[in-house]
C-alpha cells in the first residue's frame, strides 16, 4: 500500500475532525443523546414498533390495529423530529453531508476529469485548458 497516499488520507480526517461541520455534528448529536425527553420518545417509538411488528406476525393480524399503531408511531417520528435538539442534529448532520459530498466530487474530478462530474466544456485534456472553475 502507498504509504504516501495513507499519510494524506489520515491528514485529510484530522482536516474533516477538526471542521467546523464535523465539530457541530458531534456536538448536537450528544446533546440530543442527553435529552431526556428525546430519549422517552425514542424509547416509546421502540416499543411501539416491536408491538406493530409483533401484531404483524399473529396468525391473524389485526390490519385495522397495525394501521392504528402504524399511525401512532408517525405520530412519534413527527414528535421526535419537531424537537429543537433533533432538528439539530439533523440539521448539522446535512451540512456534514454537504461538505463530505462536495470533498468527494473533488475527489473524482481529479481522479476522473473526463467523468460526468467533470466541468461543463471540459475536454479532459489540460494541454492548452486556462483552468478549472
Amino acid at each position: 500500500m502507498n504509504e504516501a497516499v495513507m499519510q494524506k488520507a489520515k491528514e485529510l480526517a484530522q482536516l474533516i475532525r477538526y471542521s467546523p461541520e464535523y465539530i457541530c455534528m458531534m456536538a448536537a448529536q450528544e446533546a440530543a443523546a442527553g435529552e431526556e425527553a428525546l430519549e422517552a420518545i425514542s424509547r416509546e417509538y421502540d416499543d411501539r414498533r416491536r408491538a406493530v411488528e409483533d401484531m404483524t406476525l399473529a396468525d391473524e393480524p389485526d390490519y385495522e390495529q397495525i394501521m392504528a399503531g402504524s399511525r401512532e408511531l408517525e405520530e412519534l417520528r413527527k414528535k421526535y423530529n419537531a424537537h429543537p435538539l433533533a432538528q439539530a442534529v439533523n440539521q448539522s448532520r446535512r451540512d456534514f453531508n454537504e461538505m463530505m459530498n462536495a470533498v468527494n466530487r473533488e475527489l473524482k474530478s481529479v481522479l476522473n476529469p473526463d467523468g460526468p462530474d467533470a466541468p461543463a466544456g471540459c475536454s479532459g485534456s489540460c494541454a492548452g485548458c486556462s483552468g478549472c472553475s
